[in-house]
């Protein structure tokens, strides 16, 4: 006998789907529906368009988001009024916004709160959002990485660590790709096996966000040399106080069905 389960807003499936519903299937993002087949319970069936997730992005975008994003923005506009632009502050832009604003967004959409961090308590909608913004971390790190190696070898300097701020950085470039990997098997048993697995993720994942923001720190020790270092510290800092404030609340994720929580 085939059950119905219900969907990720708690209502139950339609009688009849179209088949070209069934082929716009994306697995990178949870409907909540199961079916069983010849070979028994299979994995989880998944349905929302790439369309319906970037939507649910820009519904879920908090106060805390914006200000993440302004503190970036604003320690990189010191930057470049200090250094001017060059491959340096191409590093340093991509850096600072995959780290302080990207990186900071990943972990607050976890843990949403009223006000300035309002978000939906979706499982599903946060995991997505969590998503693409580690890969937009990952991409600005990636090409911010390549941008002071071109830069220091142009120079004719040493492309190895050599400095607190490079031997962190090579660290933290180390643990995003492990966690970018753990991540990625981590959703494919969820969403196949319905499963959940390397509960240690999580635990190493602040431990990067951690590494990364020192990282950023002691690269504008590099750049200020005088009392403004501590100023632009203070405003990375400052994002850093959010995120540490919203993992110290309660996590309250209540109000719908439990597959949409998968």
């Amino acid at each position: 006998m085939d059950l119905e389960l219900p969907t990720s807003r708690g209502q139950l499936p339609e009688k009849s789907e179209s088949e070209d519903d069934r082929s716009s299937t994306v697995l990178s993002s949870m409907a909540g529906d199961e079916d069983e087949d010849e070979h028994g319970p299979p994995a989880h069936a998944f349905g929302r368009s790439p369309s319906a997730v970037w939507r649910e992005l820009r519904e879920n975008i908090a106060p805390l988001s914006w200000y993440c994003l302004a503190a970036a923005l604003a320690v990189c506009v010191a930057v470049a009024m200090k250094k001017g632009v060059d491959l340096l502050f191409v590093h340093v832009l991509l850096m600072t916004l995959g780290w302080v604003a990207f990186s900071s967004e990943a972990l607050l959409v976890y843990r949403p709160f009223d006000g300035l961090n309002a978000r939906s308590p979706n499982r599903r909608i946060q995991r997505n959002i969590h998503k693409i913004m580690l890969y937009a971390a990952g991409g600005s790190t990636l090409v911010g990485l390549a941008g002071i190696l071109i830069s220091r070898g142009m120079a004719g300097k040493r492309l190895f660590p050599h400095n607190w701020h490079g031997w962190m950085g090579f660290v933290t470039i180390a643990l995003l790709l492990l966690q970018m990997e753990i991540g990625r098997r981590k959703l494919q048993h969820l969403q196949f096996q319905g499963r959940t697995s390397f509960n240690w993720h999580g635990l190493v994942g602040k431990l990067t966000y951690a590494s990364g923001i020192a990282s950023t720190i002691l690269g504008l020790r590099h750049i200020f040399r005088d009392e403004m270092v501590y100023v632009w510290s203070a405003v990375v800092v400052s994002v850093v106080v959010f995120v540490v404030y919203a993992y110290l609340r309660p996590n309250k994720s209540a109000g719908y069905a439990v597959v949409d929580q998968l």
